[in-house]
């Protein structure tokens, strides 16, 4: 019978520690907002003031975004997947070449009124320059990832991360 008593003072404590955790993480999915909505990572399809802080210009030809939110999206995407989590250290500089040549044709096609957004464009054109023109320079590429990163959060609410560099001027 005493083996019974402790198996019992046993299980209240466990089942009471996994229903205080299941109350914590529901609550905090529910805080951010991901348990119903779905907000995690970038949405660039978000419709907030920060979508139309720049856009594409008429007749760009631009037909690979549909916004500037989710070119910036795609590139911050891009970079994570060749640059990210140890990769800087293995670059392929030919696919960071081409990478850096669509981001300069596609951000000629920007436009914006925003004087800190379009500092942070004219500093990303200018990595992407360096690089596209055979410069093998890995701090350049860790700039230019920042720069989507941090344009990724404020433009299109990323949240994937806590990760902030705080380089680009704009501040969504």
């Amino acid at each position: 019978m005493e083996k019974k008593n402790k198996w019992k003072l046993m299980v209240l404590p466990a089942s009471l520690f996994l229903l205080a955790f299941g109350l914590y993480a529901g609550y905090t999915m529910w805080e951010n907002g991901s348990l119903f909505n779905g907000r995690s990572g970038s949405n660039p399809d978000n419709q907030g003031k920060s979508q139309t802080v720049a856009v594409f210009q008429e007749n760009s030809g631009n037909k690979n975004y549909s916004s500037v939110g989710s070119f910036i999206a795609d590139f911050h995407k891009k970079y994570n997947d060749t640059l990210g989590w140890g990769r800087i250290d293995t670059v392929k500089w030919e696919e960071q070449r081409r990478l850096a040549s669509e981001v300069i044709k596609v951000l000629a096609t920007v436009k914006t009124e925003n004087s800190s957004l379009q500092a942070d464009f004219d500093s990303i054109a200018n990595y992407s320059r360096t690089i596209k023109d055979g410069k093998k320079d890995k701090k350049v590429l860790l700039q230019l990832h920042r720069y989507f990163h941090d344009l990724d959060v404020e433009v299109n609410e990323y949240n994937e991360t806590k990760d902030y560099f705080n380089v680009t001027k704009y501040k969504g």
